[in-house]
């Protein structure tokens, strides 16, 4: 059981700080506030005991609403008590709190929220995203419009790619993506968070590509421009959507545009993308899906055309991706088995030949070795041991990620197999 969470009269209890934020003396400190929750709590029952908070965020109370629903969704009878006359009484009833369950529940139903503290349960993009970016665009409006005139649809424009982002690939059949929207008028700043429990960027990505070290290096590389994208994943439930990967790309940068600060966290990776800076981190404790958290001052806005800008990150992105693809072949040498050595591979000469002519001269120079054996229907013990055997003890362990094998049948790959062990063992 978390350390937060402690039991009083047989019941698990958890109470909440008396600072329910993000922030921590104005620094925004993740650590803190994410300590809260117990992800692996099973109890049958929980209290969530608000009398002692005085202080809260609006976009704080939404990722409780979205513990709340994840407690739920695993059976678990959840209790919030407050003050109803305290500042996180009011916070709750303003978001409409109240409602949560029935949110949860019922999709047809969504938050009653009071009209200045938008929030909105995501669950499809038919009828749920189209009903949030209005009443955003209507919201915003109202908005004295000497701060913010001219820049309506650059903010819908980045609201709806993280909006179909967190359907795309951080659907949960079980609980709604959330979005919540608040206009601090003290401080002329905008801030809104969309979160979601999918299975996180870092699974996300390892659909498509290789295991990634941790979620911070997952998140780095998903700003990316064509990282992101769901082809090669699943479509379901969106079947025959087929998404380029360029919507954190794309919002990110027009985030620094804007000089917006934007907090990406999945997992325990945390990701600041500010107007001057990009830094990453590892969080001690998690969030298992992904959030999105961006506060914009509208002081600091500067004005520019948000189709010229979208075209001048798109011709970015398509250099970038060029660069990324010309540098992925100049890294990889490939040797067609059938083209060199016909569809019987057993001269041992041919291959010692060939792997001193390409083979350890391209593994010196880390690049990576693909044996293509498409078309060959044998290949003798000796003369693969001859073409491997120096290669693997060369580069040890790393054999295995440094040269590939394609297309061998199940007989060369047995043998394959039966030699990498071999010379990669002790």
């Amino acid at each position: 059981m978390s350390k937060v969470i402690y039991t009083k009269k047989g019941t698990a209890v958890l109470k909440l700080p008396t600072t329910l934020s993000f922030k921590n003396k104005n620094i925004v400190d993740f650590n803190t506030y994410l300590s809260i929750f117990d992800w692996d709590f099973n109890g049958a029952k929980l209290i969530i005991d608000g009398t002692s908070c005085t202080n809260a965020n609006y976009q704080a109370l939404a990722l409780l609403i979205q513990y709340i629903w994840f407690l739920k969704s695993k059976g678990c009878y959840v209790k919030v008590f407050f003050n109803k006359d305290s500042a996180l009484g009011g916070m709750w009833y303003r978001l409409g709190g109240a409602g949560t369950y029935n949110v949860l529940y019922n999709s047809n139903e969504n938050f009653r929220f009071i009209y200045d503290k938008p929030m909105f349960a995501i669950r499809n993009q038919s009828s749920d995203i189209p009903t949030a970016l209005n009443q955003i665009l209507d919201y915003t409006t109202r908005i004295r419009m000497d701060l913010i005139s001219g820049h309506e649809s650059t903010l819908r424009y980045i609201i709806s790619e993280l909006l179909y982002n967190t359907l795309e690939h951080g659907y949960n059949p079980d609980i709604p993506s959330l979005l919540q929207f608040n206009w601090y008028k003290n401080k002329g700043q905008l801030s809104f968070i969309i979160a979601d429990l999918g299975i996180g960027i870092k699974a996300h990505l390892e659909k498509t590509y290789p295991t990634f070290t941790s979620d911070m290096t997952a998140l780095e590389a998903s700003i990316k421009p064509e990282i992101s994208g769901t082809f090669g994943a699943p479509k379901q439930p969106y079947e025959g959507q087929n998404n380029a990967g360029m919507g954190l790309y794309l919002s990110s940068n027009i985030g620094k545009t804007l000089e917006a600060d934007m907090y990406i966290v999945s997992g325990k990776g945390l990701l600041h993308i500010s107007p001057t800076d990009l830094t990453s981190d590892t969080l001690r404790k998690p969030w298992p899906g992904t959030f999105v958290y961006m506060t914009i001052g509208f002081d600091k806005f500067k004005t520019f055309d948000i189709n010229e800008e979208l075209e001048r990150l798109r011709q970015r992105a398509k250099a970038e991706v060029k660069a990324r693809s010309d540098k992925t072949v100049s890294q990889e040498v490939t040797i067609n088995m059938y083209n060199y050595f016909g569809s019987n591979c057993e001269v041992k000469y041919e291959a010692i030949k060939r792997r001193d002519k390409q083979i350890l001269p391209a593994l010196a120079e880390g690049k990576t070795v693909i044996l293509d054996f498409t078309n060959t229907e044998t290949a003798t013990h000796s003369f693969l041991v001859a073409l491997l055997a120096t290669p693997i003890c060369n580069t040890g362990i790393k054999a295995y990620k440094m040269i590939k094998i394609v297309g061998a049948n199940s007989t060369i790959r047995s043998t394959i197999d039966f030699i990498f062990d071999s010379y990669t063992g002790d």
